[in-house]
């Protein structure tokens, strides 16, 4: 503790005065006295004696409060002293006892470590030795098992041979047995020989006479019978009366009938190449009482409103030009209701999945019109019959009065291919007359139908077909701001809803990965992005993953590019050939029987032989054909088909393959 040095104050002034009186010599200085001599006398002269006095007092008061609050001072740091010395001894104590605790800590880790090592390795040693005993134990079993197996297999061999040796005797004494038996019964046979023929002549001769005594006593019967009845004239009249209005009464009413079902269907019903229809038939009157089809009704009717008012391109992505030449014709449309003027003809042609098909059925059922929905396929199928069907078409729409509809044909080719020149094996009989009845409908401008024709190749439609066509748009491959837009509709379609079925969607795939998807995707049509985008959704589901990631979507567009592109090359290959003449033999949709008139077997044939033959071979100038592709995919395509048939020929050469082929017939 640090005290204040009080000597030393009080000894300045002195030293000070020390320094004023230099011409003093010795070590005492008297001036100070004097002067402290000389104001105690002016002080106690002066009035303020006592006040100066106080002062000094007051002053020497508070130095002494300085002082104590100076020593109170000092023994608080003290006290802080002791208390920061017990507090540090106290920490010092306190880690101490943490480390011997730890040292103490590891200590007994050390030794269990130690104690469960030493007794690892007695287990260990114990185990070596039971491993050892049951090996032992083992051996000595198997040794045991091959001495007892040994032993009964000679046990069990000399059974076998006992028991071949029995059963030897045992065949030799049956087979002498029974030819001891046969040879007896043989000769009680042969002794007893006419006996038994004498037996069965005598029961066939018994048989006879029982059969032509029934036969003759039908008869008799009979001949009574036939005699009464024609004698009985009021009942012979009777009979035959019966008969006549028998007869007359099937007749008339199976013809009557025919004529009331043929009227029926004429007036009210529905023809056969209609596949869908707004128009009333009588067919709708039985869906009156199906709860289901009444509301796809209303909403198809709430639905049949302006396009503009429906928006009318919200599921079908088209090219902007041909989109607004479209919106144009659709307007057109819409106003030749309106107006009562006379409708055109629309042909959409294109490549294979491209909306054509979706475009006009989705006009067909937005626009304000009726519609009717024909396959091709259906027309070319029905053979003879094909003409009177269509006439039917035609005078069903022309029944009804103020309605204009819109008859909307897909796979045109299948009966409006040209050819009529040439002979019935190229043409037949019953295409012709198809082609001749839609050409009669169409030969003038009607204000009740308008006719849209969808086909692929519009180069083997028939030149007259085409001259009654208004209006022609190509539906081509989407370009790659069409694609974009095309992901977006189907991914927002099929893939972003898995999230409802707890399968998570990278965040990755925004609108940046789309891009980059799209410039991938050129070349496609509309149909394949979206068998794509499904595809995805199934693979999801397949594979049973939670998650959709890039990589997966990547691995399928991998996996269907390759087949995409390789169908475009078989695709653009077939119409080549279509579109030039047709040989001679080839399949024209009718089979060859079937051009003579009357044939009731000519409207047998199905959809698909109606229909050129899209079944042609792919040869190695695919690459060639794909229109809009690069040239090193096209090349690859190409080198990839020519090597793929130059191995099939391989294979077929091959040894292996003869023997396949032998071993399968």
């Amino acid at each position: 503790m640090n005290f204040p040095n009080i000597s030393k104050k009080m000894a300045a002034p002195v030293a000070g005065e020390e320094k004023g009186g230099e011409h003093i010599t010795g070590n005492f200085d008297p001036t100070a006295l004097e002067r402290g001599a000389k104001a105690l006398k002016e002080l106690d002269q002066s009035s303020n004696s006592k006040k100066a006095f106080e002062l000094i007092k007051l002053q020497e008061l508070t130095k002494q409060k300085e002082y104590e609050k100076q020593m109170e001072e000092l023994s608080l740091q003290k006290a802080q002293y002791l208390s920061n010395k017990m507090r540090i001894e106290n920490e010092e104590k306190r880690k101490t006892i943490n480390y011997q605790q730890e040292q103490e800590r590891i200590t007994a880790e050390y030794k269990t470590r130690l104690e469960a090592e030493a007794y690892q390795k007695k287990l260990l040693d114990q185990q070596k030795q039971n491993e050892e005993w049951l090996k032992n134990q083992h051996e000595q079993y198997l040794r045991q098992e091959n001495i007892r197996k040994r032993n009964e297999l000679e046990l069990l061999n000399l059974k076998m041979k006992q028991i071949r040796e029995e059963k030897s005797l045992e065949r030799e004494n049956m087979k002498a047995k029974i030819q001891e038996e046969n040879k007896g019964l043989i000769e009680r046979e042969r002794k007893n020989l006419d006996i038994h023929l004498k037996t069965l002549r005598m029961k066939a001769d018994e048989e006879r006479k029982t059969k032509l005594e029934s036969i003759g006593k039908y008869f008799e019967q009979f001949n009574n019978s036939m005699f009464l009845f024609l004698n009985d004239r009021e009942r012979l009249y009777r009979f035959v009366l019966v008969v006549t209005l028998t007869s007359v009464g099937i007749y008339t009413t199976k013809h009557t009938t025919r004529l009331i079902r043929s009227y029926v269907e004429t007036k009210l019903g529905k023809p056969k190449l209609i596949r869908e229809t707004s128009l009333w038939h009588i067919n709708k009157f039985f869906d009156l009482f199906n709860l289901k089809k009444n509301l796809l009704l209303m909403k198809n009717i709430l639905q049949r409103r302006s396009p503009k008012e429906s928006n009318f391109f919200t599921n079908i992505v088209l090219n902007e030009e041909l989109q607004e030449k479209l919106s144009w014709s659709i307007n057109s449309l819409t106003n030749s209701k309106r107006y009562d003027l006379y409708l055109k003809n629309i042909l959409l042609h294109g490549p294979p999945g491209t909306g054509k098909t979706l475009f006009a059925k989705t006009l067909s059922h937005f626009s304000n019109f009726d519609y009717i929905i024909i396959n091709g396929g259906d027309v070319s199928a029905l053979g003879v019959h094909a003409s009177v069907e269509l006439n039917k078409i035609f005078d069903f729409i022309k029944r009804r009065k103020n309605k204009k509809c819109v008859i909307f044909f897909d796979e045109a080719e299948a009966f409006l291919r040209r050819g009529r020149n040439e002979s019935s094996a190229h043409f037949s009989e019953s295409l012709r007359n198809a082609l001749a009845t839609f050409l009669y409908h169409t030969g003038t401008e009607s204000k009740k139908f308008c006719i849209i024709l969808a086909t692929n190749c519009r180069e083997i439609l028939d030149p007259a077909v085409i001259d009654r066509i208004d209006e022609q748009y190509i539906f081509d491959f989407p370009k790659i701001n069409e694609i974009r837009k095309m992901l977006s509709l189907y991914f927002n379609k099929y893939v972003f809803p898995l999230k409802k079925y707890n399968i998570v969607v990278d965040a990755s795939i925004d609108d940046l990965y789309l891009d980059v998807l799209a410039s991938r995707l050129v070349g496609l049509s509309g149909r394949q992005i979206s068998k794509l985008c499904l595809n995805i959704q199934n693979c999801v589901f397949g594979s049973n993953s939670k998650v959709v990631s890039k990589d997966l979507i990547d691995l399928i567009v991998s996996w269907n590019l390759s087949n995409s592109f390789e169908t475009r090359g078989e695709m653009q290959t077939s119409r080549q050939h279509v579109a030039a003449p047709i040989p001679r033999g080839s399949a024209s949709g009718i089979s060859p029987g079937a051009t003579k008139e009357g044939d009731s077997n000519a409207g047998t044939n199905s959809g698909e032989n109606s229909k050129p033959d899209m079944g042609l071979g792919v040869g190695a100038n695919v690459g060639s054909n794909l229109a809009g592709q690069p040239s090193t995919v096209a090349a690859s395509m190409a080198r990839s088909v020519a090597g793929l048939s130059g191995d099939d020929s391989k294979e077929e050469n091959s040894p292996q393959v003869k023997t396949k082929v032998g071993m399968q017939h």
